[in-house]
């Protein structure tokens, strides 16, 4: 897989990347302002967009942000490539150090309705750390 950070808001994947995420079974779980997103992961100290691809085929992303040495993730795979080990590799490439960032401990807010990725986050070694309202989250520490 290769990792891509998204520094442009000139990018010609936004419009593939935006269609990934207004899909209703992303959206639901997913939220974002389509119109100020992508200024927002390109614009802003500390937070990272990277587009995930294989085989020069875009398959997802993955929005990283750092605070106080907390990497704060959220991860994106195209609903048809999903449950074929692609989110397993990210996260395990994300702790393993593949993306150049510098972090002691990963953070991810789930919903509560979201079985597979509440197993898979569990299945990789997160653990979970509270609940918050629909939301539940698991930390993992170097």
């Amino acid at each position: 897989m290769t990792y891509s950070l998204l520094a442009s808001l000139k990018d010609t994947d936004i419009p593939q990347l935006l269609s990934i995420h207004l899909l209703p079974e992303v959206s639901r779980f997913i939220d974002i302002n389509e119109k100020k997103y992508f200024k927002y992961v390109t614009k802003t100290e500390n937070v990272f967009y990277y587009k995930i691809s294989e085989n020069d085929k875009l398959i997802g992303s993955v929005h990283c942000e750092i605070a106080d040495k907390t990497l704060y993730v959220s991860l994106l795979v195209s609903p048809e490539l999903q449950n074929n080990g692609y989110e397993t590799k990210i996260i395990k490439d994300i702790i393993n150090g593949v993306l150049p960032l510098d972090f002691d401990t990963i953070e991810v807010s789930i919903d509560k309705t979201n079985l597979p990725s509440l197993r898979l986050f569990e299945k990789v070694g997160f653990v979970k750390t509270s609940v918050d309202g629909g939301l539940i989250n698991y930390t993992y520490t170097k």
